[in-house]
């Protein structure tokens, strides 16, 4: 993928995971290598249906707002928000962090050059699905809040008025490639000319049983059984991996052109420095080499660097034996022999269409901070020729780095981050 090279700095970051509400508690979390996996339990028809989730812990949406350095009328017009799902709420809270940030709450900015892209699509499913099951019966009660609430864009909606944002707005949907296509999107926006700001928000994908169920009878999922320990079911890239495990992500990172950071004196954490994109002309959940492979060419190739450069790769890693092995083969052809490796998922989950966005937000924490957060479950790598962090966090300097996300159907995206 070539483009003019226009800089694309990072100037603010929001999240919120399963360790940590906010990117301060995140920080700590991946330097220190917490986890906070468990098994939720469904009913159905007289069954018991166990699956394994990284869940978010103590989020209040009002208290976590009223925490924020922002100015007082964003709180109070967002504490007045109702009706809104938890995939909205963890958004917006996402993005209101990363625009305190960023520095752009108490910015003299034109908000006609802002624009706001959503990493996700089908990202309400649990709220619909309870929704539907109370109001089956009555549908004529149904609250009119939920004609607005089943959009993706109710998101981007809501931010666009808490802001005053007055650019453009989408979603993009990549399955779990969603996080890095938003923030390549961004990238090309700020390329066109047409936008100084651009907020990348992956709100939370929160799923109800039908789509824990239907990953687990694809067999992507973790399955759970008698002798499963939550702790013990997510492994990336080890030998014992047997599926992915869900975890509850939201993330915002704010896109900003080299030029406005500088007019407005605004310091950079990274900046986004080139992409690949392929698909693999293949509608099923099988990952594909070539096509990954390709995707990180691309990216290293739009970058201007040599594959030697790359510092750190912040991999796909599901934890899915195919996936895994895959993923290996394919940073091998791409000439990463030996880079050093780790898996973000294992501590945190897979967020699903979240999940490269929040990953990119670790990276740029890591390139930051000058650390590499260890691998939970990594005890006997699937390969050799990839240097993993394994149970310890690594002390070291990073220039470039590489982040891949894959999605179903074909997906494949890689981005490169340079340290500022």
């Amino acid at each position: 993928m070539s483009f003019a090279r226009v800089p694309v700095q990072i100037t603010g970051l929001g999240a919120i995971s399963p360790v940590g509400i906010g990117i301060n508690e995140f920080r700590t979390s991946l330097r220190e290598g917490i986890t906070n996996f468990s098994i939720q339990e469904f009913e159905r028809g007289g069954q018991l249906f166990r699956y394994p989730v990284a869940k978010v812990k103590d989020f209040t949406f009002k208290e976590a707002i009223g925490s924020l350095s922002i100015n007082e009328k964003i709180i109070s017009s967002a504490k007045r928000l109702r009706n809104i799902s938890a995939s909205t709420a963890n958004g917006i809270y996402s993005a209101l962090e990363a625009w305190a940030d960023a520095g752009l709450h108490d910015a003299d900015i034109d908000l006609t050059k802002v624009a706001i892209v959503l990493g996700g699509s089908n990202t309400q499913q649990a709220m619909l699905q309870n929704v539907q099951e109370e109001y089956r019966d009555k549908l004529q009660f149904i609250n009119p809040n939920y004609g607005l609430n089943f959009f993706d864009t109710d998101t981007s909606g809501a931010l666009s008025e808490l802001l005053g944002i007055r650019g453009e707005g989408h979603s993009i949907g990549g399955a779990s490639a969603s996080g890095n296509f938003a923030l390549i999107q961004g990238h090309r926006l700020i390329n066109s000319g047409e936008y100084d700001v651009v907020v990348v928000v992956a709100p939370l994908m929160e799923l109800s049983v039908y789509e824990l169920q239907g990953f687990t009878a694809l067999g992507a999922m973790a399955r759970v059984d008698e002798n499963s320990t939550p702790s013990g079911l997510c492994r990336p890239f080890d030998t014992g991996h047997c599926g992915f495990v869900y975890g509850q992500v939201s993330g915002c990172i704010i896109l900003e052109s080299g030029e406005h950071a500088i007019k407005r004196r605004k310091k950079s954490y990274a900046s986004l420095e080139g992409y690949g994109v392929s698909m693999d002309a293949n509608r099923n959940p099988n990952p594909s080499v070539e096509g990954e492979k390709t995707a990180m060419l691309k990216a290293i190739k739009a970058s201007g660097i040599r594959p030697n450069q790359i510092d750190y790769t912040n991999t796909h890693g599901t934890a899915s034996p195919t996936g895994d092995k895959t993923e290996v083969e394919a940073l091998l052809l791409a000439g990463l022999e030996g880079v050093k490796a780790n898996s973000t998922k294992s501590l945190i989950g897979h967020g699903l269409s979240a999940a490269g966005l929040v990953e990119a937000i670790a990276t740029v924490i890591q390139m930051q901070e000058g650390f590499l957060h260890p691998s939970h479950n990594l005890q006997n790598p699937v390969s050799d020729k990839i240097d993993w962090i394994l149970d310890k966090a690594q002390q070291v300097n990073l220039g470039y780095a590489l982040s891949n996300s894959f999605g179903f159907g074909g997906i494949n995206t890689s981005i490169i981050l340079k340290n500022n």
